[in-house]
């Protein structure tokens, strides 16, 4: 049972990092490299709470932010500036970020239902889940609530160690093709690399009309 709901679970995060925070938070949202549709929105909003990003617009923010000014003092995680281990295991946190990074989000319902109720929505799943079965509850919640700190955790201190954004392929495994960092900051924000598995289904929905740009 221990190692079906493990298998259940690695496979449930990728679902997760694809989805949720590769595709959702950080293409979608932060970049607007896509255009989707309410349910794509709310899909991917909800998988990326799963993934411990707490606020959707706190993320999206800080992410934009971090774009604005990478590797310096107002990078809001360069391991350069606040520690590699801050970083690497993300504890950092931002005391104010410019409202001029998310101004545009709060005009989104979705988006806005998800910042006010993001640790409701989080609690629910997690209750749910373990009144269902404990298994169930390790393989969707927990699982996914540990990977996604350490795999993007891994992104933002390693893909930025020397102050300058560099390329971590083995760390695909656990971020859906946020690894290709050094593409991603060179300008590409739908498909960072040829072997960027997100950004490759993203295309491919985009050649069918699943999405548009």
């Amino acid at each position: 049972m221990l190692l079906n709901t493990i298998i259940i679970g690695l496979i449930w995060y990728q679902v997760i990092a694809h989805v949720g925070i590769s595709a959702g938070l950080h293409r979608y949202w932060a970049h607007s490299a896509f255009k989707a549709g309410p349910i794509f929105e709310f899909i991917s909003l909800y998988l990326a709470v799963l993934a411990g990003s707490r606020s959707p617009i706190g993320w999206i923010a800080a992410h934009r932010m971090h774009h604005s000014h990478s590797d310096t003092e107002d990078d809001p995680h360069s391991p350069l500036f606040k520690g590699f281990w801050v970083v690497f295991l993300s504890l950092w946190t931002v005391k104010h970020i410019p409202v001029k990074y998310s101004k545009d989000l709060f005009e989104n319902p979705r988006i806005l239902f998800f910042h006010k109720r993001w640790l409701i929505i989080w609690l629910a799943t997690a209750i749910v889940t373990f009144l269902i079965s404990p298994w169930l509850f390790f393989a969707m919640v927990v699982i996914p609530g540990v990977l996604a700190p350490i795999g993007f955790g891994t992104v933002n201190a390693l893909c930025h160690m020397g102050g300058k954004s560099r390329n971590i392929p083995l760390a695909n495994l656990l971020v859906a093709g946020e690894g290709y960092h050094s593409e991603h900051h060179s300008g590409k924000v739908l498909r960072f690399h040829k072997y960027d598995l997100t950004g490759a289904v993203l295309e491919f929905l985009l050649r069918r009309g699943f999405i548009s740009i």
